[in-house]
């Protein structure tokens, strides 16, 4: 399960780097291309920019969620750190409510798509529905982070042994 952990954050961590990469391609584009007469940039630099960085955010939270980076309150972290098995229960709880958590935006999103099919987005070709559609892909792919998560806590040896 380790492994599956790890290569879950190394490839949400290379995707997000490379829409960030596409995103900053685009942007340094536009503004070359705003100063050559009779070309003037691309109509929908700002709008593939913008949905490029919640894109790789949204796909950076599999990375964060499988690594257990996420925010945490230190008070119940230094209270549970002295007991292994409560420090285990905590976790599994805090995975509970992150998979509720990406399983209502996986829910919202899906709902989101389906019912802006009809939106038209300013980039060629795209309706807003078929742009909505990373919310329900990064939720799931969330809540299997989520999973695997929960099983590399409650799998875990080394923390039986401290």
């Amino acid at each position: 399960m380790k492994k599956i952990q790890t290569i879950l954050d190394k490839a949400s961590t290379v995707v997000s780097a490379a829409l960030c990469a596409v995103m900053m391609v685009i942007l340094l584009a536009n503004v070359i291309l705003r100063y050559i007469p009779g070309i003037g940039g691309f109509k929908w630099y700002m709008e593939a920019g913008q949905y490029l960085n919640v894109f790789s955010m949204l796909l950076a939270g599999i990375g964060i969620t499988v690594t257990r980076t996420h925010l945490h309150v230190e008070l119940v972290d230094a209270m549970v750190a002295k007991a292994p098995a409560l420090k285990k229960i905590h976790a599994c709880i805090v995975s509970v409510f992150i998979a509720l958590f990406y399983v209502l935006m996986t829910y919202s999103g899906w709902m989101l798509c389906t019912k802006a099919k009809q939106a038209v987005s300013t980039m060629p070709q795209f309706t807003m529905g078929q742009v909505y559609t990373i919310f329900p892909i990064a939720g799931v792919l969330c809540i299997l982070a989520t999973i695997v998560d929960i099983l590399v806590v409650l799998t875990d040896k080394e923390e039986e042994n401290k």
